[in-house]
């Protein structure tokens, strides 16, 4: 074995390149880390929103419009073409998911469409099946002879939409904001 004789006593060779490993190692690891892209900052946790209240019919004074049969008519907002629902600030219907029309479209005549009996979604005229569940769409009349009524708001928030996260009544099935299909809140 060689020996370095120090003033003090002998340095054994393997021992001074074990050190020096280290030391190499050592600051390839500082280097590494000082490179690395300093990790995002934790965003803070989102603030709950207020509870938000079942949609109503807009208080705005309605507009008034003459049809061809002299009967006068208030519009106001928006409607569902096929179950004639009047909403306020929504873009779906919270029975069927069918996009609103303004009041003025319904009073010109536009066509409801159909219903899916399996997954109660209206859709627009010319389609013959639902395009979620393939099956075949009957009228909007048929549809409401074969299903029992719609049962009335409850003003309990108790639904709510798993994209937008606006609560609902718990006789609301859809999202009047993006359409989709609400869960119940826990």
């Amino acid at each position: 074995m060689s020996r370095f004789a120090i003033a003090h006593g002998s340095i054994d060779v393997a021992s001074v390149a074990i050190g020096a490993a280290l030391v190499i190692t050592a600051a390839v690891i500082a280097w590494l880390v000082r490179r690395a892209p300093a990790a995002p900052a934790a965003a803070p946790p989102p603030r709950p929103s207020p509870p938000s209240r079942p949609p109503t019919p807009a208080l705005a004074r309605p507009r008034r419009r003459v049809t061809a049969a002299g009967l006068e008519v208030a519009t106001v907002g928006m409607v569902c073409p096929t179950c004639r629902t009047e909403y306020a600030g929504m873009l779906y219907c919270q029975r069927d998911a069918r996009r609103l029309v303004a009041a003025d479209e319904m009073l010109a005549g536009r066509a409801a469409g159909g219903m899916c009996p399996r997954c109660r979604r209206a859709f627009e005229p010319g389609l013959r099946r639902c395009p979620r569940d393939g099956a075949e769409l009957v009228t909007p009349t048929a549809f409401r002879a074969t299903r029992p009524a719609e049962p009335a708001l409850t003003g309990v928030l108790a639904k709510v939409c798993p994209v937008c996260r606006h609560r609902y009544d718990l006789a609301a099935r859809f999202c009047g904001k993006d359409g989709h299909d609400l869960v119940v809140v826990n």
